[in-house]
């Protein structure tokens, strides 16, 4: 019976303790979401590996949208598939963080519809509260879509964040009206509660279009290149505006202060 006692509490204390924290740099897991569609999740993904590659940070991501993909068409040296429904994916994604030492940067461009789901997923595996202790850094960027139901998806998941840094990012070149949200008492408990607010400017449309068709990344349109590196004929005028804009997005992207 005392066997079957203490057994029981070594179970409850190795549940409890969290994953052991490396003694240099945390590595850092950085989810791209919203429940809505639409929204420039994957603009933001790509946003972010391009100030990865400009800080030189160690990085891997990952595209959850399959079995197709959207961000690994642009950054397929970088990015692997992933179905985040499936255990085999949440291990090669949650391993690899929890095991990093070398203070990596994880990049998940998380599909739409799945927001809430991730949220129960990071509670459940006790990613929030590991992360809470000090294992790793978790930093979760909410894109705001700016309709009644972002409004209220933002107000209803303020509180499921702990362990986590929660970014609310506006990005109006999706199109969307952004004035109920400026207004919202939502945003103002999030401000007022410290929150940090990012906002992407918007791409001119040809530009954006441009460098869709091309399949480029940023880096690479602006630079005038293929991807393979050989040289490209892009409009000078469009890789101007993209070289603005991108030049905007990185400077909101420095104050999350990665």
């Amino acid at each position: 019976m005392a066997a079957n006692s203490r057994s029981s509490q070594s179970t409850r204390a190795a549940a409890a303790a969290p994953v052991a924290a490396s003694p240099t740099i945390k590595p850092t897991l950085l989810i791209v979401g919203a429940q809505k569609g639409g929204v420039g999740k994957t603009t933001i993904a790509r946003l972010l590996l391009h100030w990865l590659e400009e800080n030189r940070r160690a990085h891997i991501a990952f595209d959850t949208e399959t079995p197709l993909g959207s961000l690994i068409r642009f950054h397929d040296d970088k990015t692997e598939l992933a179905d985040i429904t499936e255990v085999p994916a949440q291990m090669r994604i949650f391993d690899a963080v929890a095991s990093d030492r070398s203070g990596a940067t994880f990049v998940v461009d998380l599909r739409a519809g799945y927001l809430y789901a991730i949220l129960d997923l990071l509670t459940d595996l006790r990613i929030l509260r590991d992360a809470q202790e000090g294992a790793f850094d978790v930093v979760f960027l909410h894109l705001m879509g700016g309709s009644t139901e972002s409004i209220r998806e933002v107000g209803g998941t303020l509180d499921r964040f702990t362990g986590a840094r929660h970014i609310i990012v506006t990005n109006p070149g999706n199109g969307a009206d952004l004035s109920d949200w400026e207004d919202s008492e939502v945003r103002a408990n999030f401000a007022r509660d410290g929150g940090v607010e990012i906002n992407i400017p918007a791409l001119n449309k040809q530009a954006y279009l441009e460098i869709d068709r091309a399949g480029s990344t940023f880096a690479q349109f602006i630079n005038n290149k293929h991807k393979d590196g050989a040289e490209a004929t892009y409009s000078y005028v469009l890789r101007g505006y993209a070289r603005n804009w991108l030049l905007k997005s990185m400077t909101e992207i420095d104050r999350i202060g990665l």
